[in-house]
């Protein structure tokens, strides 16, 4: 009696379709994941610059303007012949009154501040540009909140700022201080401290030209602090394609693909 035999897969064209799949799973793959963690960058970006607005704004309430929190003066920043950042007293002493009237409002796991007298910034501190490139990671404190977000920086350059100029800055690190990259643009922005609200670096008309979006938010920078005016971008346009290509702008295109 003669057999009926079912059509089948040879093992060869098993193999070759495995072969296939794996091919498109290892270029798409990488892909996915890459979308995945920018999207996840946006999320916690745009919480982490929620909660530390709104705990300023209730700090204001219980403490008055930003005038009126104690600060010691305005402080500033100069270079030595090597380039490296030095800040003055002020900024160490300002830094630790800012963040002691702003932890109040926040689930913190440690505050640091540095000791000026002995130039003793934050040890072990590394901060890469958006290109991967070295730059001056010293900073005058350092706060790390419960979910493992850390703030740094602070310093007040003028305490008694106008409603139109920037008071100070600082940085959000989404990921935590001792996990990578930490690298500006990627999981470290930088913010604006106004007499009236926080500001991310790099807002469509960003008051100071060197902190542009178009000057300072360009994967192929190589400038050290390129990628440090990311954090608007992100905030307001809610994707990272910046990383991707190098022709976007407030005016002009808002994605890779328009």
């Amino acid at each position: 009696m003669k057999k009926d035999f079912k059509p089948a897969f040879t093992l060869a064209e098993v193999l070759i379709t495995l072969g296939i799949i794996g091919v498109v799973a290892a270029m798409t793959i990488p892909t996915l994941i890459a979308n995945y963690q920018e999207k996840q960058t946006v999320s916690r970006l745009t919480k982490a610059y929620a909660t530390i607005s709104n705990a300023y704004q209730m700090a204001k309430v219980e403490n008055g303007e930003l005038s009126s929190w104690g600060f010691t003066g305005n402080s500033n920043t100069s270079e030595d012949p090597d380039g490296n950042v030095i800040y003055d007293e002020k900024a160490f002493l300002n830094a630790e009154i800012f963040w002691n009237k702003i932890i109040p409002y926040l689930k913190i796991s440690k505050a640091i501040y540095s000791n000026y007298d002995e130039q003793g910034y934050i040890s072990n501190y590394e901060a890469y540009t958006i290109s991967g490139g070295n730059t001056d990671p010293k900073q005058v404190a350092l706060i790390e909140l419960a979910d493992g977000t850390t703030l740094s920086g602070g310093w007040i350059a003028r305490y008694n700022c106008s409603d139109n100029e920037y008071c100070g800055d600082f940085s959000i690190d989404i990921n935590g201080w001792k996990t990578p990259p930490n690298a500006y643009g990627k999981d470290k922005f930088y913010f604006w401290i106004y007499k009236n609200s926080i500001i991310p670096f790099g807002k469509a008309n960003e008051p100071i030209q060197s902190r542009t979006f178009e000057s300072r938010c360009n994967i192929n920078g190589d400038s050290d602090d390129a990628g440090m005016s990311c954090a608007a971008w992100v905030i307001y346009n809610k994707n990272m394609d910046y990383l991707h290509c190098d022709d976007l702008s407030w005016n002009g295109k808002h994605e890779c693909s328009d």
